[in-house]
């Protein structure tokens, strides 16, 4: 037994061991167990007090601010203020003309026996037949009544102009035709500017389909006959003569100078030829016809020299001739061939960014802000009507700020590029674009490039050069965006390592915009309403630079930016019309000049003191109101009227220039008169009916006695003291081209503007009632953070951004 249990001893003990390891091991995986779900428990419990602490805290910190929405996030975003499109009821005091009223005015003239009318399809030059139909406006003080509540509606009328090749002389004239939806009536109207009823013949505007089928099939095709051997041995291949050039695809198309003529007695151009690829601004060639096209006799039409390789020649006869016998200097200019076309816009150079990513884009999380309805738009405190004129462009009326007018009229009026050079293309290039129909030439434009994603498009009605309205789709669009930048902002130090406050706004501004490309160059037009009564007129510009050939007499006017191809110095200047109505239309206009005083020390005798002082001119007349702008004279260009604020100061608009250009030529240059407007910085006159602009469609081809010489307007030297003011702007910029302008110039750094901007207008900033405002200031404990005011304005994201797709077609009719 003893040796049994001796044996057994041991194999007790270790199964006793074993028992109790096993055990000890379950013990502590269940307390393993039971401390995990105690933690995960404890950490649930903190998170929940953790979240609801937060609430609390944003509850009591953020004043106003509702709570985000997970389920709401992923929502499309809703419509806003806008709202399903409605067409309103009748248009507006300002609408432009509909197709159907077009069509109504058009069909009524042509059935006037009396001005023997042709139908524009079967028309030519020495037809009279009708070439523009568009709104004219209504008068200031008939349109004022009817806003203001105290007059009927102004009736619709149309103005359509009218060349009458036909009549002995040829003349333009132009009728008022209405009503327009069932037109009864028309008279002869007496054309701003010159006091008559006609313009002479010679100074019509450019009609690019009737014109130029008549130079082409008189002047450019017949020549082109004879050149065809110098054509292609001296530019590789290319022609005029279609079809042989197409089947090639080496065909030359052929542009011309302007103004057509130096006085509205002659018209002459000189026409130079360029070739067919893409971005053929930048493709000329050294082939020019100096053409007499004056009256409407093509019979009388005839080429007055030719220009080949800097040799000039009586006719077209002689070049051949004695380029056939090589008596003259031969010259070769070959085609380009490298790919892509350093005209083109086909992508080329180092990718950016390396790998394809989509930039930041526009995002309206609780919808749109703004109203439409027609051509009416309001946005915060601000309202106003739009219009395009067919030959000026863009025209603003009846601008509002807190239902109170500021601006009666806001209108672009013209745009002038002037260039030199050594050859006729571009010396004699003098470009007034409303003759080249400045607002027609807005085309479609690309959501996403163009306009924001977001943007609200318009469609545009017009009949130029056409025998019926032509629509042009999304050619205007408004949009509100966020600029980056705040409005106002201060952080406020209280210098001990912390701050007071901080008050912010950002920048949200509604923008109104339209793109004219008035054939190479693009024109950006915007007008840009701040929240704080503030509205700044914008022009960028793009597109192609207008090019010349190039050789070494080329040099002085401007840089080689291909083979053979040059852009020369050119500036452009732009015209606006404002006509302020401030507190009413009783103003009067002053500068306040910051000039320099030297004094006396008021508080040390013994010492003097040189200091700015503010030096007011309340200005009488019309002459005295020309500004020009003088650095040694820094002024402010105040409107104001007799109706004070509450600190008793008069209510003021005032006119800040930001891109001033000075007019080089003299006053007795043969091009000034055409622009005289361009003299001055700015000028203001006493509102008349009479002078309604500052430039007209006819100023381009009577360049010397031109039918609206901007002059004229202040010569009478009216009173400007408590009166209807209009203010007249220029502003502009200098271009020398550069090779960074191939293929395009950029519209950074090619900008300028004007601001129209309150002066003492309201008793503090007006956007102070701002609910986008934002003021932080500490928390009463140091360990809570900050208290952070929204003022109601929703915070994190509401919605998700509609999807918007590209949807461009380029076509317009």
């Amino acid at each position: 037994m003893a040796s049994d249990l001796g044996m057994e001893e041991p194999m007790m003990s270790k199964k006793s061991k074993r028992s109790s390891s096993i055990g000890a091991l379950v013990t502590w995986k269940r307390l393993a167990i039971v401390f995990i779900v105690i933690s995960v428990v404890l950490l649930i419990a903190l998170i929940v007090v953790a979240t609801k602490t937060t609430k609390a805290e944003d509850k009591h910190h953020r004043e106003g601010r509702p709570e985000s929405n997970g389920d709401e996030a992923m929502k499309t975003c809703a419509d806003g203020l806008l709202g399903p499109e409605k067409t309103p009821k009748s248009a507006g005091v300002f609408d432009d003309l509909t197709v159907d009223e077009i069509t109504a005015v058009r069909d009524y003239l042509l059935n006037q026996t009396e001005l023997k009318l042709v139908k524009y399809d079967k028309a030519v030059i020495k037809s009279n037949y009708i070439y523009s139909v568009q709104l004219l406006p209504p008068s200031k003080d008939e349109t004022l009544a009817y806003l203001d509540g105290t007059g009927d509606k102004p009736r619709r009328r149309a103005i359509a102009v009218v060349f009458h090749g036909a009549d002995n002389p040829p003349v333009v004239r132009e009728y008022i035709v209405s009503p327009v939806a069932n037109p009864t009536k028309y008279v002869t109207r007496t054309i701003p500017g010159v006091n008559r009823d006609f313009v002479p013949f010679n100074a019509r505007p450019y009609d690019s389909t009737k014109e130029t089928a008549a130079l082409h099939y008189i002047i450019v095709q017949p020549a082109a006959k004879k050149l065809v051997k110098l054509m292609k041995e001296s530019y590789d291949g290319y022609s005029y003569i279609q079809p042989a050039c197409t089947q090639t695809f080496k065909c030359f198309s052929f542009i011309f100078t302007s103004p057509m003529g130096f006085s509205s007695d002659d018209r002459h151009s000189a026409i130079f030829f360029i070739r067919e690829m893409t971005g053929l601004y930048q493709h000329p060639v050294d082939l020019t016809l100096i053409v007499d096209h004056a009256g409407a006799d093509l019979k009388k039409w005839k080429i007055l020299s030719v220009i080949y390789n800097n040799q000039t020649f009586a006719s077209v006869d002689e070049l051949v001739e004695k380029y056939n016998n090589d008596a003259i200097d031969k010259i070769k200019i070959p085609a380009p061939t490298k790919k892509p076309l350093f005209s083109s816009y086909e992508r080329r150079g180092d990718p950016q960014p390396t790998k394809p990513m989509r930039g930041p884009e526009l995002y309206e999380p609780d919808g749109k802000r703004y109203t439409v309805k027609g051509r009416h738009v309001s946005y915060m405190s601000w309202s106003f009507d739009f219009r395009m004129d067919s030959h000026s462009g863009m025209q603003i009326y009846d601008i509002n700020y807190n239902k109170e007018r500021i601006i009666y009229e806001l209108s672009l009026q013209e745009a002038a590029a002037t260039y030199a050079g050594y050859y006729p293309n571009p010396s004699w290039n003098n470009f007034l674009d409303s003759n080249w129909r400045m607002g027609l030439s807005s085309y479609e434009m690309v959501r996403g490039v163009d306009c924001p994603l977001t943007a609200t498009f318009f469609d545009l009605v017009h009949m130029v050069g056409n025998g019926k309205p032509q629509t042009f789709r999304n050619a205007v669009c408004v949009f509100e965006l966020n600029t980056g930048m705040p409005l106002r902002r201060h952080y406020d130090n209280n210098f001990i390592g912390g701050y007071s406050f901080y008050g912010g706004m950002p920048n949200h501004v509604l923008v109104l915009r339209t793109v004219a490309t008035v054939y190479n160059y693009d024109y950006l037009f915007d007008f840009v309403f701040y929240q704080n009564g503030v509205i700044e007129v914008k022009v960028s510009a793009s597109g192609y630079v207008f090019g010349a050939f190039y050789d070494s007499n080329s040099s002085p006017y401007g840089y080689k930016l291909h083979d053979h191809f040059t852009s020369s110095i050119h500036d452009h200047l732009l015209s606006y019309k404002v006509d302020l109505d401030v507190s009413g239309r009783q103003n009067s206009y002053e500068t306040i000049e910051i000039g320099i005083e030297n004094i006396t020390e008021r508080w040390f005798p013994n010492r003097t003191r040189i200091q700015k002082v503010l030096k007011r001119s309340v200005k009488s007349a019309e002459l005295d109101a020309t500004y020009k702008f003088n650095f040694d004279t820094p002024k402010y260009l105040n409107f104001f009227s007799d109706v004070k604020n509450s600190m008793g100061v008069k209510k003021g608009y005032r006119i800040q220039l930001e891109g001033i250009l000075k007019q080089l030529y003299p006053e007795d240059w043969i091009i000034t008169p055409m622009m005289s407007w361009s003299l001055y910085q700015m000028a203001v006159t006493k509102f008349k009916e009479n002078e309604t602009q500052s430039s007209c469609i006819y100023n381009q081809n009577g360049p010397t006695n031109p039918q609206l010489d901007f002059r004229q307007y202040l010569l009478d030297n009216d009173s400007i003291i408590n009166e209807d003011l209009v203010a007249w702007v220029t502003i502009g910029m200098m271009h020398v081209p550069h090779s960074e302008d191939i293929p395009n110039t950029a519209t950074a750094a090619n900008a300028v503007s004007f601001f129209i901007r309150p002066f003492n207008y309201f008793d503090e900033d007006p956007s102070m009632g701002s609910t986008n405002a934002i003021l932080i200031t500490p928390s009463d404990k140091p360990s809570s953070g900050q208290k952070v005011q929204r003022y109601g304005t929703p915070d994190g994201p509401q919605c998700m951004p509609k999807k918007r797709d590209l949807d461009f077609n380029g076509k317009y009719g």
